[in-house]
């Protein structure tokens, strides 16, 4: 992930912006002196999260925020007509669950997205992140999906689903040391939080 930089060769122009009590972000111009002019998606920290969307109109974005969605979507009308709308959700979770295995560029590309970004991930973000995980276990990316996993229960111990997520994606890569263990780390939580009767049968044998 890149910033915005501050230079006296660039100009930056906030367009637009999607905020909420979880969401901040902005449509910001680079009005540089550019062969092509840019609009780069940014989050509170000026961070840019999707960036290249070409206008054609001075000082002008090519789309727009859909203030009606629950998440950030931008909507961008590359093709000049309505049916060049494009839409980018910002949750990763979001996009994974609309992919499937043969879309391998696609996914790389999230991937790659979520691991330029893990550092900045809270607390907050952990059931996001253990989507997006699930969804790549369940595409096949079982390494990725192992190491958001390991992220999502550093940020929170106490995100039960996370070691059965966990532990089915050591599963997959054949650990099956390490997926006992967290079978029974998440059957263990399971039974504190008086849900017992909920643990999957499947996951019996491990136990």
């Amino acid at each position: 992930m890149k910033a915005l930089q501050a230079d006296s060769t660039l100009f930056f122009l906030t367009i637009d912006a999607y905020k909420n009590n979880q969401y901040n972000y902005a449509a910001i111009l680079d009005a540089s002196e550019t062969e092509m002019t840019q609009c780069l998606i940014v989050d509170q920290n000026r961070n840019v999260i999707l960036d290249t969307i070409p206008s054609m109109i001075p000082n002008s974005c090519s789309g727009q925020w859909d203030k009606q969605s629950h998440t950030p979507v931008w909507m961008a009308d590359i093709g000049g007509g309505k049916d060049g709308v494009n839409y980018f959700h910002y949750l990763a979770s979001e996009q994974l669950k609309q992919l499937n295995t043969r879309d391998v560029s696609e996914i790389q590309q999230i991937v790659g997205s979520i691991d330029c970004q893990l550092s900045t991930y809270r607390k907050q973000d952990a059931a996001e992140l253990n989507d997006s995980a699930f969804f790549l276990y369940q595409l096949g990316y079982d390494d990725a999906s192992l190491r958001f996993l390991n992220h999502v229960i550093k940020l929170d111990p106490n995100r039960t689903v996370a070691y059965l997520n966990r532990a089915d994606a050591y599963l997959a890569l054949k650990n099956i040391g390490q997926a006992r263990k967290n079978y029974m780390m998440y059957a263990d939580q399971m039974k504190k939080l008086g849900l017992s009767n909920k643990v999957p049968l499947r996951i019996k044998k491990y136990l």
